[in-house]
């Protein structure tokens, strides 16, 4: 049984779905899935999203590097192709690849040591409660993984929070389309088809089925947006695929606040006369530095 850093308890039933579990049962659930699909996880992405998310996942990789970033924290990492992607973009920043699957981040591991990169520091974290220090990062991002979250704010307030100011959120999720035309074929493909696909590629029919609840039970991309604004961050924008079918979110923590430097500078005291001595002269106190308050 994993143990209390994760916040996962014992099995629970497979009938519970994304829709209906309680935090604290879809944090086991998921973490059920990953430990029984990690083998299949990079084929089965392949089969689900007919190799469209690896573009996905480059649009979020340029986004990235353009930001120059030091450190990197890439969330819900699992099997570490974003992560990977990052240092080799990037090779000057020191990324974090968390996940709280073992069996996943062995997954990673494997995939890392293989690549021959040493920029990657694997960490196995409960992402509701990250161990990271404030202000650590220059990037945080999270890949196919807020969805699978038991608390999507309270996430995306911790990843804020290990964020320097200025630093960059990102958040490449699935999502449905809005479009009445195309979003009933989305429904069909996740809720029949990719099951389906999961028994042949993966034998894992109900693990896939979860997967395709989570995408329903997802908030929208206008309520993620908003609920990103709520956590803090500005300047948030998102940017759709494949006619809704995932988006890519993004945002800013605003800078450090600083205090606005009083408009009468205080008068410098007067230094006592002594015997022989006059009082020193007042001394010329310089203008506060200019400040943009906006």
């Amino acid at each position: 049984m994993p143990n209390d850093k994760r916040g996962v308890s014992a099995s629970i039933p497979a009938t519970v779905t994304a829709h209906t579990a309680t935090p604290e049962q879809k944090q086991a659930r998921v973490y059920e899935v990953f430990q029984s699909i990690s083998t299949d996880y990079d084929r089965m992405n392949d089969v689900i999203s007919l190799g469209r998310h690896r573009a996905w996942k480059r649009a979020l990789v340029r986004a990235i590097a353009a930001v120059r970033p030091e450190a990197v924290l890439d969330l819900a990492s699992g099997t570490g192709d974003i992560a990977l992607a990052i240092a080799q973009a990037v090779p000057a920043a020191r990324v974090t690849a968390s996940d709280f699957s073992e069996n996943m981040l062995a997954v990673a591991r494997q995939r890392f040591d293989e690549a021959g990169v040493e920029n990657v520091t694997i960490a196995c974290e409960n992402a509701l409660s990250l161990s990271f220090l404030d202000d650590s990062f220059d990037v945080a991002c999270v890949s196919f993984g807020l969805r699978n979250m038991p608390d999507y704010g309270q996430v995306i307030a911790e990843m804020t929070r290990v964020l320097r100011p200025g630093g960059r959120f990102f958040c490449l999720d699935s999502s449905y389309p809005t479009h009445p035309l195309i979003k009933p074929f989305f429904r069909l493909y996740f809720k029949y088809l990719m099951p389906l696909m999961g028994t042949l590629v993966a034998h894992a029919p109900e693990e896939y089925k979860w997967l395709n609840d989570s995408t329903e039970a997802f908030l929208s991309k206008d309520a993620l947006a908003d609920l990103m604004r709520k956590q803090g961050l500005t300047d948030v924008t998102y940017r759709s695929f494949l006619f809704g079918g995932a988006a890519l979110h993004s945002g800013t923590k605003p800078p450090a606040t600083v205090p606005a430097a009083s408009a009468t500078p205080a008068t410098p005291p007067v230094i006592p006369a002594k015997a022989g001595i006059q009082n020193a002269p007042t001394p010329t106190v310089p203008e506060p530095p200019y400040q943009d308050t906006e």
